[in-house]
């Protein structure tokens, strides 16, 4: 390595230290909070709004909900459904409904980043699993993923620029469908739960303070500590982004605002990306809240010797939570995997129409601005060293992570004060 390479290779390291005291001042900075009184968990949940850029005068009406196609499998029935959110925004969806003519349960289950969206394996099963214990579920594609790829999601910066983002954006459609489907006779909308991991528990993290109409939650993959996540030297899915962070609300005070309804939250002891102490913190916290409210029997955290994603192991604790809350059939332990039933989920993609908006050309329409061509996070959150703007000629490019400048806006996003 010659000279200057060095010489960047030194200020790169002096910049990644600079960030790390910032999240820590940050961090010593906060307030605890204790979410026990109406005036505080208030507090919080405006907070939480105002990181999601969440508005409740952008919350779609959800219309045009269509029957794809419908297979009638062993004991239930699986229909493939498209709808519009905003306009010329195009949503698909599964549901699986049990046979049966009494009002059930309607379980929402939401996706991570799975690479076919709601037909990736995982989450296919557990819609099986919880319909074979008597619930409805409902598994739509987020934003950008599963039929609605096109869309865009993984490094989309046209909500930032918008004053969005795409977190809110997801979030804002999930709450849409939710009361949509409190419309529906087939549905005790008594017992509306929901249900998610990695990405899919980031969303049901957010909708335990924004989605009263649910009355049991499982988020499990991702619940830890907003200010680890979003400190890490790596390049982050925008859908990970949350503007100013490191200033607001932990996940712990953003979960405990479903107490004292029944919560559940879990993950795999070889996560490689949630640490189990962090994990561990977390859950202490949220069982302390549960405490105070006089409802810890409504709060249960647990671990299995897995890994990220879902397996029988999660799918089993997850579901005999949710059984419990909602009174269905308890599952058993055993193997959820069935090769004829993974084999037939690709014929349930839903086609999306020609005049379907990008995620950029949704964020320009809700918001009235247009984004410049070529915009990069970098534009919208400028990374600084001592309080001065950091040009990327000063620093290494890559030093093995990705993107350095990407990876240190993403930081200022998260230390942005809002």
């Amino acid at each position: 390595m010659n000279f200057l390479d060095k010489q960047k290779l030194f200020n790169t390291m002096r910049v990644y230290d600079d960030y790390e005291k910032r999240f820590a001042e940050a961090r010593i900075k906060k307030p605890l909070r204790f979410p026990t009184d109406e005036k505080t968990r208030s507090e919080i949940r405006e907070d939480v709004k105002k990181i999601l850029a969440y508005d409740e005068k952008l919350v779609p009406e959800i219309s045009g909900m269509t029957e794809i196609s419908c297979d009638n499998l062993d004991g239930y029935s699986v229909k493939q459904l498209r709808y519009t959110t905003w306009k010329n925004v195009y949503a698909s969806a599964s549901l699986y409904l049990p046979d049966t003519d009494k009002k059930m349960p309607l379980i929402f289950l939401f996706c991570g980043h799975g690479k076919d969206g709601r037909l990736t394996n995982g989450y296919a099963l557990m819609a099986r699993k919880l319909t074979q214990l008597g619930a409805a579920v409902i598994v739509p594609d987020n934003i950008g993923q599963g039929d609605r790829e096109n869309m865009g999601h993984w490094y989309s910066v046209g909500p930032f620029y918008c004053g969005l983002t795409l977190q809110g954006m997801i979030v804002m459609e999930s709450v849409a469908l939710i009361r949509h489907m409190k419309n529906d006779p087939r549905f005790d909308s008594d017992k509306f739960a929901a249900c998610g991991n990695s990405g899919g528990g980031t969303l049901c993290l957010f909708l335990a303070a924004l989605a009263p109409e649910l009355c049991v939650i499982s988020s499990s993959g991702y619940p830890s500590e907003f200010s680890y996540i979003l400190s890490k030297e790596r390049p982050h899915c925008s859908c990970n982004l949350l503007p100013g962070i490191a200033h607001g609300p932990e996940m712990w005070e953003v979960l405990s605002l479903f107490a004292p309804k029944p919560l559940l939250v879990e993950q795999g002891e070889m996560d490689y990306l949630i640490p189990m102490d962090i994990f561990h913190r977390n859950a202490r916290k949220l069982k302390n809240i549960y405490i105070q409210m006089g409802c810890e029997e409504n709060f249960e955290f647990a671990l299995t010797k897995e890994s990220h994603s879902w397996t029988d192991s999660d799918r089993y604790i997850i579901a005999k939570f949710l059984a419990k809350s909602l009174g269905i059939k308890e599952p058993k332990e055993e193997c959820d995997t069935d090769a004829d039933f993974i084999n037939g989920l690709k014929a349930w993609h839903v086609d999306m129409p020609s005049d379907a908006l990008t995620l950029d050309e949704t964020s320009e329409m809700l918001s009235g601005k247009k984004m410049p061509e070529g915009t990069t996070l970098a534009d919208i959150y400028p990374p600084t060293f001592n309080s001065k703007p950091l040009s990327p000629d000063e620093i290494i490019s890559d030093i093995g992570r990705g993107d350095v400048m990407k990876i240190l806006a993403q930081m200022e996003c998260a230390l942005k004060k809002t």
